[in-house]
């Protein structure tokens, strides 16, 4: 009893001596996130309810709109953006035809807001094209609050980017991308916070008054720049350990090639493979390197079980093998694991046919399989 509990004390601890870093990378990231965006919404919600009333009169007044001004109606453009926004993850979750159809939905909306734009802004400038005032003042007309510049959407765009690319390329890209996009949103909390204060003053006072223009944020587009320079030497491996290279993670050589893949054929791509873990030779080798399955296509035993040595050669870099049939039915998963290391997989017996396999992690990565 004694033991057992001093077993789970070590291996708890484990956890935190030597921790898997894919896997806390993947818990901390979603839950981090969520407990700072529910503790600023939460903190935003409060100083909205403590905020003083605004000094109205009786009743609402329907705000009209200034002589020369056109405001642009509702619009159900940004909702549609969403959506297609929201398919894009979707596809690139699942990959596939979910991958084809999300892009195209954001491609249609963002088409879609485009055009709605183009109709604005004919409608604005067509009829006043000839009937320009002699004198462009300076600012917004009298009356009107129109928020300043702001270079927060360019921050947001870049983390944006980022992340998409750290979804393709791996987890170091992905967490610049994830802290380049909150750093982003953050600070667009204060610039929020202060166009209410304005507009909360300008109620209550009757003048009307813009926030200063913003400087250029050197800084915070500095901090970025390093965080990403520094992820994208990280995921390149410069400063992996160099002689895992060739070698598996119980120290025995890289795939070499061997027997043939089934008595009497041809041997799979790429020979036969000792696994890092100590196995035999296998049946089927697989190799990733650069994000990508070095071979597209291999061939391997149908009706019995066989083995894959899966050789993943980008450092620190998550890949594994999955399999599906000609229905898109999952038939085999491999476990995740980062490079450079070589696991050997034990695939049940499948009936012979045509499959696919990828990778879980990065969609992008696909091949097809022969079972005969």
């Amino acid at each position: 009893m004694l033991e057992q509990l001093w077993n789970g004390f070590l291996d708890l601890t484990t956890q935190f001596v030597i921790p898997d870093w894919g896997k806390l990378i993947a818990l901390a990231l979603p839950v981090g996130t969520t407990v700072l965006v529910a503790l600023l919404m939460t903190r935003t919600v409060l100083q909205v309810a403590t905020a003083p009333q605004a000094r109205r009169g009786k009743q609402r007044i329907t705000p009209a709109t200034p002589a020369g001004i056109h405001m642009p109606g509702p619009s159900f453009a940004p909702i549609f953006a969403a959506v297609g926004a929201f398919l894009l993850f979707i596809g690139i979750v699942f990959g596939g035809l979910a991958l084809v159809l999300g892009a195209m939905a954001l491609v249609l909306t963002l088409l879609y807001w485009l055009g709605e734009g183009l109709r604005l802004y004919d409608r604005d400038v067509a009829p006043t094209a000839t009937v320009l005032p002699a004198v462009v003042h300076d600012g917004p007309p009298p009356g009107v609050h129109v928020p300043g510049p702001s270079f927060r959407p360019l921050v947001g765009a870049l983390g944006t980017a980022l992340l998409f690319l750290g979804l393709v390329f791996g987890e170091w890209l992905l967490a610049a991308g994830v802290i380049a996009l909150v750093v982003g949103l953050i600070g667009w909390l204060p610039d929020a916070r202060k166009e209410y204060v304005k507009t909360v003053e300008a109620d209550r006072t009757g003048h009307l008054e813009n926030i200063p223009a913003p400087r250029v944020p050197t800084g915070q587009l500095t901090f970025l720049a390093i965080i990403v320079i520094g992820a994208v030497v990280l995921q390149s491996g410069v400063f992996a350990d160099k002689s895992a290279a060739g070698s598996t993670a119980g120290g025995s050589a890289a795939p070499a090639a061997s027997a043939p893949a089934v008595a009497g054929e041809p041997a799979a791509p790429g020979g036969s493979a000792t696994a890092g873990s100590g196995g035999g030779t296998a049946d089927v080798t697989v190799e990733a390197k650069g994000v990508a399955f070095t071979q597209t296509s291999w061939a391997g035993p149908a009706n019995k079980a066989f083995t894959i040595a899966f050789s993943n050669q980008d450092p620190g870099t998550p890949h594994n093998v999955e399999i599906k049939d000609s229905s898109g039915a999952v038939v085999f998963k491999g476990d995740i694991f980062n490079g450079v290391d070589t696991k050997l997989y034990q695939v049940p017996a499948l009936p012979a046919g045509d499959y696919t396999f990828s990778c879980v992690v990065h969609p992008n990565m696909t091949g097809t399989a022969t079972l005969q």
